[in-house]
């Protein structure tokens, strides 16, 4: 019975063993994956002036064909990047030109140095600058869409107002109104020299009656 017993804690102290041997083998490989250590701007901050958005992690980022990125989107739901972003080392930089103020999204996704991807996200504030430009948004992320996206605002904005329009008809409205014009100078030319007849014509029968009436009185 004794040696049962002896065989069986054995069996499971060896059992035990390999379970903890299994749980730290797998735990391992998680504790490696990267984590974001400082942003910029960071969560919760309130900026008024910004033209880059930049991350960092605590190990050297694998950049596998834009995999590693960050993605900022604006109060609108339309994205602010200017271009596809950048890594260097373990540094992720984001070129962006933001909009009319409000709350911002910036989601990022990069792959850690262990090669496992890792993603989040976080919000900051915006208030913009009085003095500064108010960029258009983008209907989608610069990353992966160079040269298909398209800024929905710039049809608004390059749209001619209706005032345009309007304002090129005039040549045309002259144009009418000189002919007009020399009508009615003609009309005038018209009714003066029928005026000049009927008057000529009244002086010539004044004329004759006075020239009548002096012949009978000599007689």
């Amino acid at each position: 019975m004794t040696s049962v017993s002896t065989r069986i804690r054995r069996v499971s102290g060896a059992v035990c063993a390999a379970a903890v041997a299994i749980v730290l083998l797998t735990a391992t490989p998680a504790s490696a994956h990267d984590n974001l250590t400082d942003a910029v701007p960071s969560a919760g901050e309130t900026v008024t002036n910004l033209d880059t958005v930049a991350l960092t992690f605590s190990g050297e980022l694998i950049d596998f064909s834009q995999t590693s990125f960050a993605q900022v989107q604006g109060p609108d739901g339309l994205f602010y990047e200017s271009s596809c972003s950048t890594i260097e080392l373990n540094v992720l930089t984001t070129p962006v030109a933001l909009g009319a103020s409000g709350t911002y999204t910036v989601l990022w996704n990069a792959v850690s140095s262990d090669g496992h991807p890792i993603s989040e996200s976080y919000q900051f504030d915006y208030a913009a600058d009085p003095t500064a430009t108010v960029a258009l948004g983008w209907d989608a992320p610069a990353c992966g869409n160079e040269g298909t996206r398209t800024q929905p605002g710039a049809a608004l904005t390059s749209t001619p107002m209706p005032t345009d329009a309007t304002n090129s008809a005039p040549p045309t409205q002259d144009t009418d109104r000189e002919p007009r014009a020399d009508g009615a100078d003609e009309s005038v030319v018209a009714l003066a020299v029928v005026g000049g007849v009927v008057v000529l014509g009244v002086l010539a029968m004044a004329t004759v009656l006075v020239v009548h009436r002096r012949r009978k009185r000599a007689e």
